[in-house]
């Protein structure tokens, strides 16, 4: 009787040891963070000139329901979603291969 419940507890402590080094299935990889190239970002601040979304200066109050604002916003995103980004990426110098989200190229680091 001794030695079967000596071998339950070794038996027990053996597979607490192996579950405790395993790796948790239940984990989640940890998200990627996602860096934009130099070219992107003036890429980005060009288009947000160019839609006239620095006019208004910097201002810690957004301006909800300003209807020239709400212009502007949406033709931001129209060119930040069109060719026109990818255009001035290139023109700032940037390769397109770089450029993330867009279809057909791969981030390059």
């Amino acid at each position: 009787m001794k030695n079967i419940t000596l071998r339950s507890i070794l038996a027990v402590a053996a597979l607490s040891a192996a579950a405790l080094s395993a790796p948790a299935f239940a984990q989640e990889a940890a998200p990627q963070v996602h860096s934009l190239s130099r070219a992107e970002v003036l890429a980005d601040l060009a288009l947000h000139r160019r839609a006239g979304l620095d006019a208004h200066g910097s201002s810690e109050i957004l301006p909800v329901g300003n209807a020239d604002h709400e212009r502007r916003l949406a033709e931001y995103q129209r060119l930040r979603s069109g060719p026109e980004y990818l255009a001035e990426v290139r023109r700032v110098g940037g390769a397109p291969s770089t450029v993330a989200g867009e279809a057909g190229t791969q981030r390059v680091q």
